[in-house]
């Protein structure tokens, strides 16, 4: 996926860039780093083509703001960068409360609901949230099916399928094994 973005960046219109799918991509590969690098066995070089991507979709980001500025959308700018920063205000208050939330959870005795809270893959873990963000692609794309096609990176879409493909089989290889992924 970063090759796909540095390819968008270098060889394509800004035009193309869709802000739903390169925000939705900067969560998915900043989830993947870290899970990445927690699961056993760690794999660096994944993590680290995720954290280039997260780069490379910054990138992206920073390239299609401009050219919204440039052609007098001032007013969609603003407002897309008040969503994202609600986004990452929501995104730290989870991060911040998930411990004491699971905490709780787990230590109220409520039977199949505390054994989840507690899981080593569960909703307060990065291997639950990591692969549940695929999920987040695919809605983005749903957002999109309206798009004119030549306003669609077809670099963008061919590595998000290869990587489906690639994490349907590797799910299984990892400790804690992540069903929601597969």
């Amino acid at each position: 996926m970063s090759g796909a973005a540095i390819y968008d960046a270098l060889e394509s219109s800004p035009e193309i860039i869709s802000l739903n799918m390169t925000g939705v991509l900067m969560v998915y590969s900043s989830l993947f780093a870290r899970w990445a690098f927690v699961v056993r066995p760690q794999n660096l070089l994944l993590a680290g083509c995720h954290v280039t991507n997260v780069v490379a979709q910054a990138n992206q980001l920073r390239r299609a703001i401009e050219y919204k500025k440039e052609n007098g959308k001032d007013e969609e700018v603003d407002d897309i960068m008040k969503k994202a920063g609600a986004t990452a205000a929501a995104g730290a208050v989870c991060v911040m409360a998930g411990p004491m939330v699971q905490s709780a959870l787990v230590n109220a005795n409520l039977g199949v609901l505390s054994t989840i809270a507690g899981a080593d893959a569960g909703p307060f873990t990065v291997h639950f949230w990591a692969p549940m963000s695929k999920w987040m692609i695919s809605g983005a794309s749903f957002l999109e099916l309206d798009r004119p096609t030549e306003k669609i990176s077809l670099a963008q879409y061919t590595a998000l399928t290869l990587t489906g493909f690639f994490f349907s089989r590797y799910a299984l290889l990892v400790t804690p094994i992540n069903y929601t992924l597969w």
